[in-house]
């Protein structure tokens, strides 16, 4: 019968794995924590990474993120695009806004509901953070957005029905297209 050795790693390399830890999670907390959430950026590396314009303030006079629109602000629109999204598949639709940048929308689905997620990326990020501002499970929605960051703004919708849905948006507001990705 043979032995199976069991290798213990001795006491040394613990310590030097734990203390190792402790350092990148106090690196990480200086140079990604601190400037996203907190804006003190000691490295300068939030500021590189695009990470401090997520830690700005919402002033109280500011308007809300996400608001309903009133009046006749959805009656003229600048833009109106219908998008086909096939039976059992997904896409996302974008618009660039600058900071602060308001935009009306509303779409519709013509036919099944579709899951979505309307949501923003800040310009530059390269992180991978997304900011939702509504999801949820429809065939339509409108409403308002302010943007509170520089960067990409868009919805990706999910058609999990055995049909293609066609979805009609309407915006109006001070935005670049990107379209699909």
């Amino acid at each position: 019968m043979s032995e199976t050795k069991i290798s213990v790693q001795p006491l040394k390399t613990l310590v030097i794995s734990i203390i190792s830890a402790a350092f990148l999670a106090f690196f990480v907390l200086i140079a990604i924590v601190g400037p996203a959430e907190y804006a003190i950026d000691p490295t300068g590396l939030g500021k590189a990474l695009g990470l401090t314009v997520l830690a700005k303030p919402i002033e109280q006079n500011q308007k809300s993120v996400l608001a309903c629109p009133t009046g006749n602000a959805l009656l003229d629109w600048q833009g109106i695009v219908m998008i086909t999204i096939p039976a059992a598949s997904d896409l996302e639709y974008k618009l660039y806004l600058n900071q602060q940048a308001e935009m009306a929308y509303a779409w519709v689905s013509e036919g099944a509901q579709l899951y979505f997620d309307f949501h923003g990326e800040p310009a530059g990020n390269k992180t991978g953070y997304f900011k939702s501002y509504e999801e949820n499970i429809a065939n339509k929605a409108e409403g308002v957005l302010v943007a509170p960051f520089t960067g990409t703004h868009g919805w990706y919708w999910k058609n999990e029905s055995s049909k293609p849905a066609i979805v009609t948006l309407k915006t109006k507001g001070e935005y670049r297209i990107k379209g699909l990705i």
